[in-house]
């Protein structure tokens, strides 16, 4: 079993596992779609305020530390 098996499975942290499944099934060309959207991410005329507001948390949470503290975030956001 790969990692060590089911020790593996019990002590791995969180943080160790995300980084591991996004290597595997998240490819490096969709991170950095994801990154260049989330900062260049504007409203559309036919979004409302809350579908803008969930698409932006949505690129937020695939890019975790990448998009920045909080302020960064809200200064991103207006």
């Amino acid at each position: 079993q790969a990692k060590g098996g089911d020790t593996w499975l019990v002590t791995v942290t969180w943080a160790d596992f995300k980084k591991l499944f996004l290597l595997q099934f998240f490819p490096r060309a969709e991170q950095e779609r994801l990154k260049r959207e989330y900062h260049s991410i504007r409203q559309i005329s036919s979004e409302t305020s809350t579908e803008f507001m969930q698409r932006f948390l949505r690129l937020a949470g695939f890019l975790g530390a990448a998009a920045g503290t909080e302020e960064e975030q809200a200064k991103n956001f207006q």
